[in-house]
């Protein structure tokens, strides 16, 4: 059984599917933008300043922007882009109908309104844009504007309009700055909080492991494992099953305290914790059960064979060789009970545990390092 947390990781494939919703449910929440700007040219039209086919050809070009967006998201053309979001292309697409627009009009009062709503795609950029692409898109947005308003003013110098027209872009000057700053703060803002989150997650993954592993030999701890083996037991209710469980017991533990020290004691159950975990099989649950004793879990399995898969762990242990501080070379071995549970006999956790540590007792009462499986009727005993 390998070491490592299986821990359950989102598919490549769905954390893309979860980014495509996330970005066509931004494209909706813009398109009430959008229907707020032709709303806008429509009252504007009833006013007198355009022309109904104008608007009609306006409404469609802000429509055919929406519909190219939102084929590229569910298409996954998208994807292709260095840039999948889109957000720069999105937040610069709205700005070309919109100059068309301003240029048709003759009114200040009617090209102050428009302006009003005509950084509001902007907006959106500080959102997702990095203060760099912001910049851009705030450049080309001024010049667009300026370049306008400022022509438009030209035309219209004698009735007065150039006058408005230099009001406008003086506000234009003022706001688009402060834009920037704002999306300045807010993408510090997102990188604090994307930090924060990370370490968050890392927090609370470290907790997690903590929640189920040992914290000496990072093998999975008693909790864990009887909930595995309340797993397995309720199996037993369900359906003909059968499942084993190994109470292991590292023989004369206390003497290599007292001969070679606690440290080297606690390296000794370190490794050798991590080399039987690496032996059993992937099926198998396997960890420390308190002090020097470590349980064994195999679903799946009579007592036969796990009689037999215990004996091959028990010879796995005894191949390890330990060097002590003084230099002294040494070996260890192990003692295991083993109990069966199945659809028969549907025994509690405690009394299959129990029934283990009989066998265990058993196997250090024969000679220890050998393996004693113990059944509800007989008891079998084996040192391979």
């Amino acid at each position: 059984m390998a070491i490592d947390d299986r821990r359950a990781v989102e598919s490549r494939a769905e954390r893309t599917a979860r980014h495509q919703r996330v970005r066509l449910r931004r494209l909706g929440l813009s398109c009430i933008s959008y229907a707020l700007q032709i709303l806008l040219t429509v009252v504007i039209a009833l006013l007198g300043a355009l022309t109904p086919l104008f608007v009609a050809g306006y409404a469609a070009a802000q429509v055919a922007i929406v519909s190219s967006f939102y084929f590229a998201f569910r298409t996954g053309l998208n994807l292709r882009s260095r840039e999948p979001n889109l957000t720069l292309a999105q937040v610069l697409a709205p700005a070309v109908p919109g100059l068309i627009l301003l240029y048709q009009l003759d009114s200040a009062e009617a090209q102050a309104a428009i302006l009003l709503t005509a950084v509001v795609p902007l907006l959106y950029g500080t959102l997702d844009l990095s203060v760099a692409s912001f910049v851009v898109a705030a450049a080309m947005y001024s010049v667009g504007y300026f370049g306008v308003i400022f022509s438009r003013g030209l035309l219209h110098v004698e009735d007065g309009l150039f006058f408005h027209n230099g009001l406008l872009l003086a506000s234009l000057a003022i706001v688009m700055p402060q834009i920037v700053l704002l999306s300045a703060l807010v993408n510090r803002l997102r990188r604090t909080l994307r930090e924060r989150n990370y370490e968050v997650r890392e927090a609370m993954a470290r907790i997690s492991v903590m929640a189920v592993r040992d914290h000496l030999t990072g093998l999975y701890n008693r909790r864990w494992l009887m909930e595995v083996l309340e797993r397995e037991r309720i199996r037993c209710q369900r359906a003909p099953y059968v499942f084993c469980v190994g109470v292991i017991d590292l023989d004369h533990f206390k003497r290599i305290n007292d001969t070679h020290g606690h440290a080297m004691g606690d390296r000794v159950l370190k490794r050798l914790g991590r080399h039987m975990a690496d032996g059993v099989r992937e099926i198998d649950s396997f960890g420390r059960f308190g002090g020097e004793e470590f349980l064994w879990i195999m679903p799946a399995t009579d007592l036969a064979r796990a009689t037999e898969v215990a004996q091959r762990l028990r010879r796995r242990a005894a191949e390890l060789v330990f060097t002590g501080e003084d230099g002294a070379r040494f070996s260890v071995t192990l003692s295991i009970g083993l109990a069966q549970n199945d659809s028969e006999q549907r025994l509690r956790n405690d009394m299959l545990l129990h029934y283990a540590d009989e066998a265990l007792y058993d196997a250090k009462e024969t000679g220890r390092n050998r393996v004693v499986a113990r059944s509800v009727k007989a008891c079998s005993v084996s040192n391979g």
